[in-house]
């Protein structure tokens, strides 16, 4: 099925972006109780002095909630990239190298994140 008139192929097939829309929906679930937390760990660290923070972040249970809020915070963001890329980028090359270039930088964001948390959580 060739590219003719204002019709444009979609990059993916319907099963992949029906799997993108569930990943995009729990992601988006997953995220309201996280950010929720985010602010009350945040509200109860606000007036404390840098090393009682650090003490606070680098309890276990607060660095697998924040491992929790990286990985789905970055899996939200890359598909939801990934979805305005496919809607708004015609060149098939252009998209290629778009997606390419958002799921790497989707990687740079989590690890350098993940580097954080763990830097907190373990002090090396």
């Amino acid at each position: 099925m060739a590219a003719s008139g204002n019709f444009v192929r979609p990059s993916k097939p319907v099963k992949s972006a029906t799997r993108a829309f569930r990943r995009q929906r729990a992601t988006a679930l997953a995220l309201v109780p996280l950010a929720l937390i985010l602010v009350a760990v945040i509200v109860a660290l606000s007036g404390t002095d840098y090393e009682t923070a650090r003490h606070y972040l680098g309890n276990p249970l607060v660095a697998i909630f924040l491992v929790l809020l990286v990985g789905a915070g970055v899996v939200h963001m890359r598909i939801g990239m990934m979805e305005i890329i496919d809607d708004y980028v015609p060149n098939a090359f252009l998209r290629h190298l778009t997606l390419l270039a958002n799921y790497a930088f989707a990687i740079a964001v989590g690890l350098g994140c993940l580097y954080a948390v763990a830097k907190i959580a373990i002090g090396f």
